[in-house]
């Protein structure tokens, strides 16, 4: 037997709302021990946002799972009415779990989602593609991001209880019948520099403690991750000015130099107004995309100063760069940004109509 504990049953459908708005889709989330039938014992109501109030769509229910012993869990499905060009609809867009016991701790959760189609693969429920959520308990009973986890957040809400929520949700709620949960012992994964990372790059840095990372620096992250040579649609790396024309001598506030900080240097820029793909080297950076075994890497950026330098340090490991200037996100003054030529050991301030190379990077 795997030791992972899966969790797999009919669906259970939920009863539609007393509201008179009438909801297109409903969700079902059942779990079944290999080898045995779990009991639905109780249940809960979820909600749909709608505007600024709710309205009861569903029902949540209590099952157990190898780590929690005979303690059920209470798993609830979230749908969220997403706004589209000529309407809208509603979408499976995560779940609360809560009654989450201490034994869980360093545990993965993993969660899938069904349509009833008998044998049907799973679908995809967040960024476009990906098929599978994962949340990490840690030791100290705080939820994470697991495995995969670009496009999802996931929110502590005490030391037995996290929502998972898809920043960008797919799966409509009428065509998700069933929802799946594993549980698994926390495996760490780690990377020396020079191994493929999870993005399919190269990992050029390895930090020695955990470092703040994110749009937000809301994330503790271990390692940078480069782009492969021939990541710009199979052509070597181009070169862009650091800032469309408009904004060549505005100053960007708030962009620093240190590792982990190039995402949120690159929305900076990025908000500013500098949104062209063509010309702005922080917006194509940023519009790179790549999916690897079903997971959609799309958290990607122009590195900051001090990345840049590292990224440098390790050009051979990485491969495929040019021996001239290459962009960082780290902004000198108002007319200037920091670059670094690959063929120099120091970086350089220099001119942001200037159109040097760019290669991408993430922190993770």
């Amino acid at each position: 037997m795997s030791n992972l504990d899966f969790y797999n049953d009919d669906p259970v459908d939920f009863k539609r709302p007393k509201s008179k708005k009438r909801i297109s889709g409903v969700l079902a989330l059942i779990a079944a021990l290999i080898g045995g039938t779990l009991y639905i014992q109780t249940t809960l109501a979820a909600n749909i946002s709608l505007n600024s109030g709710s309205v009861e769509f569903g029902q949540g229910i209590t099952q157990t799972v190898a780590c929690s012993g005979s303690q059920s869990l209470t798993i609830t499905p979230l749908s969220t009415f997403v706004n589209a060009s000529g309407g809208g609809s509603y979408k499976f867009s995560g779940i609360t779990v809560d009654n989450i016991p201490t034994s869980c701790q360093d545990t993965d959760f993993t969660f899938s989602a069904y349509n009833n189609v008998a044998a049907s693969a799973a679908q995809a429920i967040f960024n476009t593609s990906s098929t599978r959520a994962v949340v990490y308990m840690t030791s100290t009973n705080a939820f994470e991001v697991g495995t995969g986890g670009s496009g999802l957040s996931v929110a502590t809400n005490s030391a037995s209880s996290f929502t998972l929520t898809f920043t960008a949700p797919v799966a409509p709620s009428s065509a998700v019948n069933k929802v799946t949960v594993e549980s698994a012992a926390h495996t760490a994964i780690t990377y020396n520099v020079g191994d493929t990372g999870p993005g399919g790059g190269k990992i050029f840095y390895v930090a020695d403690t955990s470092f703040s990372c994110g749009p937000t620096l809301n994330l503790s992250c271990n390692y940078l991750e480069a782009a492969p040579p021939l990541w710009n649609a199979g052509g070597a790396d181009p070169g862009l000015t650091w800032a469309q024309s408009t904004y060549f001598t505005t100053s960007v506030g708030g962009t620093e130099t240190g590792i982990g900080l190039g995402f949120q240097n690159t929305r900076a820029i990025i908000l500013q107004g500098n949104t062209d793909t063509a010309t702005s080297a922080a917006a194509l950076a940023d519009a790179y995309t790549v999916t690897v075994s079903d997971v959609v890497y799309d958290d990607w950026y122009l590195p900051s100063k001090n990345e840049l330098n590292n990224l440098r340090d390790k050009r051979v490991t990485v491969g495929g760069f040019a021996n001239y200037y290459y962009w960082s996100s780290s902004q000198y003054n108002a007319s200037n940004a920091w670059s670094h030529n690959f063929s120099q050991v120091s970086p350089t301030a220099v001119g942001k109509n200037g159109p040097f190379y760019i290669r991408p990077i993430r922190a993770f």
